[in-house]
């Protein structure tokens, strides 16, 4: 019974796609460009975020370390510029610029001006985020945590 059900479906599939009216199918369905992975700028979006995400996982894990090692043991969170920390940071911010350049290729830049402006601007979040959080793990260790306000 069930044979039979699949058998009259099948049929009925050839016989709706023989119809002479079925306007042709070929203007329905566009042609998508084949686009190599290495060179799609989708593949490395996702790369990039991946990187981003598992490299911010770790250096917040780091912090977290750190910071229960200072409430703890009293064991200062200075200095932060520890290879597993610097290297954690590092990654981020490359992930950064991957994103940056994927998403500006995705909108026709060329590659070359993309990767100078991502790098730019990556380079310059690292540093300026890298100084908020030196200064704010300063201000952990001597007591003195300033309100956000403060800094504006």
């Amino acid at each position: 019974m069930v044979n039979i059900n699949i058998q009259n479906i099948i049929t009925f599939i050839e016989i709706n796609l023989d119809d002479p009216n079925l306007p042709n199918i070929d203007e329905f369905i566009s042609e998508y460009q084949q686009i190599k992975p290495i060179e799609d700028p989708i593949f490395w979006l996702s790369c990039g975020a991946f990187i981003c995400l598992m490299s911010g996982l770790i250096f917040a894990d780091i912090m977290k370390s750190k910071i229960n090692k200072w409430a703890t043991y009293k064991i200062s969170p200075i200095p932060l510029e520890d290879p597993r920390t610097i290297s954690s940071w590092f990654s981020f911010f490359t992930g950064l610029t991957i994103i940056f350049v994927s998403a500006l290729s995705i909108i026709n830049f060329s590659i070359i001006k993309s990767l100078i402006f991502s790098t730019i601007i990556s380079i310059l979040f690292g540093i300026s985020m890298w100084k908020a959080i030196k200064d704010l793990l300063i201000q952990v260790k001597e007591g003195t945590v300033k309100e956000i306000d403060d800094f504006f």
